[in-house]
């Protein structure tokens, strides 16, 4: 178990370990948690951001690297990026009597309304406008966000712009980058030139930008955040998935491009007919081994109808498209 724990953990700047978290049975695999060791001697603690699933694979690989790294829980506060589960499924468990747990007032509310079937009840109805067959329990039940999460409230520290956390020699400065999520925060140390970024900016898979209650806009704000982060000064950029990019600026040009495509064949398939976003999903190219959209997994189909709410809605706001409603449904059409 050591020998396995040890091939799990990577200091990737010091005082600063990745910890690579198994996702059992999800296409991202594995989420990257950080742990900044405190000094102790300055009175530091230690602060954990991101946990994985509430799931017990994620649980005792994060407590296995914690010893590991000999690292206290109970002086060890958590920093959650954003609402997604496999970011915060365990914050409660991790965030022992006397710990801290940071999250933006946003995605902090969020979490706490996503333990509830009124917020997927809600989530459901908005995806039926939209087209997406109504399965109501059965929607609910098939997301990670509700089958990965501890389903109990928490108390959050709020983490606004500008809040600073010090830690391990470092200031990390919060800041906002909604667009993943409403409240999604990076943490950013300037005189280190190192950003943590979550899910804000991935380099081998583009970041899910979907819509959610509150955000129906989410790639106008994603593409302000992105101009937000290509303005600072990075030297690593540490992901909350996968690998980190070689260049912050480069991958940014990257998923401008990616968007850019998106919206243009979104407009292609509107040049044929009115339509609703779960049709044009349908119609939409996806990088995912199935035959056809009938064989599409039932979480994969949802993040990519979201993708394409998210889409159109971008091209309605810039006035692109028209949007206009029949029989309570959202149909999407050409705007001349």
């Amino acid at each position: 178990m050591k020998e396995n724990t040890q091939d799990l953990i990577r200091e990737v700047a010091p005082r600063i370990h990745r910890i690579l978290v198994p996702l059992p049975k999800n296409p991202l695999r594995s989420l990257n948690a950080y742990l900044v060791k405190g000094r102790s001697s300055r009175g530091d603690r230690n602060l954990l951001i991101d946990t994985g699933f509430n799931r017990p694979e994620c649980e005792d690989t994060l407590r296995a690297a914690l010893r590991e790294l000999d690292v206290d829980p109970s002086e060890t506060d958590v920093f959650v990026t954003h609402l997604h589960s496999d970011h915060c499924g365990l914050m409660r468990k991790m965030a022992l009597d006397g710990c801290r747990v940071y999250c933006s007032k946003s995605d902090g509310e969020l979490i706490n309304y996503a333990v509830t079937r009124d917020y997927w009840e809600e989530l459901d109805e908005m995806y039926a406008r939209h087209g997406y067959p109504s399965r109501g329990k059965q929607n609910m039940e098939n997301h990670p966000g509700w089958e990965y999460n501890n389903r109990e409230k928490a108390e959050f520290i709020p983490a606004d712009e500008g809040c600073v956390f010090e830690c391990g020699g470092y200031a990390f400065r919060a800041v906002w980058t909604p667009g993943h999520t409403p409240g999604h925060m990076c943490l950013y140390d300037g005189d280190k030139r190192i950003l943590f970024c979550a899910d804000h900016v991935l380099a081998d898979i583009t970041p899910n930008i979907t819509v959610e209650l509150g955000m129906n806009n989410p790639l106008k704000f994603y593409s302000d955040s992105l101009r937000k982060t290509e303005a600072l000064d990075v030297d690593k950029t540490l992901t909350g998935h996968r690998e980190s990019p070689d260049s912050l600026r480069e991958r940014i040009a990257e998923l401008r491009a990616h968007h850019a495509s998106r919206l243009e064949e979104l407009m292609d398939i509107l040049s044929e007919r009115a339509t609703t976003a779960y049709d044009a999903a349908s119609k939409m190219h996806w990088d995912i081994s199935c035959k056809n959209w009938d064989n599409f997994p039932a979480t994969q189909k949802w993040f990519a109808v979201g993708e394409a709410i998210a889409h159109l809605q971008y091209l309605y706001g810039e006035g692109r498209v028209k949007r206009f409603k029949s029989d309570d449904l959202y149909f999407y059409s050409m705007a001349y």
